[in-house]
């Protein structure tokens, strides 16, 4: 007597393969073999949130970049601090460099997620989803980033973060390319032989983060900010970077914020006015989470809140 076997309509997790490729080139070189079929993957929390969510379908190749060495790790130069694109954010959020030329960054890496969160998710992932945490407080540091990318042949290119989101926003980021890691400015600060009174322009540099979610782990964000400032002993700004993001949308430098600050001196009527112009100039999205209006009256609020709560710190230790 003859059976029907009907197959099995649930996906075989098994039928996915993983590759361990053994440098940035031979990655490359498997993403362009798949295209859209193969994924990078190296912590793997933000894009487990956007499987579950339903952003994003699970592709069929995974491409391993934890296995290679190169892309790890922590380093100083003369002029900058190189962040390899798989430092966990762990280890961003207690690194000594860090928190003194990068403060706003190092205080992002202790925020986001959970702790067992921060211990498997890389600064590298965080970035090149467009969507990460961190890169509010990133642009906020002018940071740039370095890609290793494949064409004809492999090139390297080092690329302001602003301007990679740009691209991205306007859909032509590349597929293929890998990112090796971050560069930070290093932050100029008063000799150790100079005194206050003998540096006229002496100015005190001034960062914050904040970020509002829905719970800790495994959600994106609803808004996040980063600010960084230097000011004077006289209370007047300059060098303003503000930056907006968080969920699913693109974060952005505040251009007409930073205006309203550079070269002036703090007065109390500056916070109102901050957290209007921080809400009329970030684009955001609504979703069933939250609307368009609450983000950016949101970021509106961390803006004003923070800057109010980070001056009157300075005034008290004065």
């Amino acid at each position: 007597m003859e059976m029907n076997i009907e197959t099995s309509r649930i996906p075989d997790p098994f039928s996915r393969k993983v590759w361990e490729p053994a440098d940035a080139e031979e990655a490359m070189m498997i993403k362009r073999q798949y295209g859209a079929d193969a994924v990078f993957v190296a912590g793997g929390t933000l894009l487990r949130t956007q499987w579950e969510g339903g952003i994003v379908n699970r592709p069929e190749h995974f491409i391993r970049l934890d296995t290679i060495a190169d892309l790890c790790g922590i380093h100083e130069s003369d002029q900058h601090i190189y962040i390899g694109a798989l430092t966990r954010l762990r280890e961003c959020g207690a690194d000594a460099y860090i928190a003194y030329h990068g403060a706003t960054l190092y205080e992002s890496c202790r925020h986001i997620a959970a702790p067992s969160i921060r211990n498997q998710a890389t600064i590298g992932g965080n970035i090149a989803s467009a969507v990460g945490d961190a890169i509010p407080a990133l642009l906020v540091h002018n940071a740039s980033l370095h890609w290793a990318d494949i064409g004809s042949e492999v090139t390297t290119i080092e690329q302001d973060l602003g301007d990679w989101l740009e691209i991205v926003k306007s859909g032509r980021k590349s597929m293929n390319a890998v990112l090796l890691g971050i560069n930070l400015e290093k932050q100029n600060r008063l000799l150790a032989t100079e005194s206050i009174e003998q540096s006229v322009d002496h100015q005190q540099e001034i960062t914050f983060f904040r970020k509002i979610g829905r719970r800790e782990a495994f959600t994106p964000s609803l808004v996040t900010v980063a600010f960084r400032a230097k000011i004077d002993p006289l209370g007047y700004f300059s060098q303003v970077r503000i930056a907006a993001g968080g969920g699913s949308g693109i974060a952005m430098r505040l251009s007409t914020c930073e205006q309203l600050l550079e070269g002036n001196r703090y007065q109390a009527d500056m916070i109102t006015s901050l957290a209007r112009l921080a809400s009329d100039e970030f684009i955001t999205y609504s979703d069933p989470f939250a609307s368009e209006q609450y983000r950016q009256q949101t970021a509106g609020n961390l803006l004003a809140a923070g800057l109010w709560e980070t001056i009157h710190a300075q005034i008290e230790r004065r």
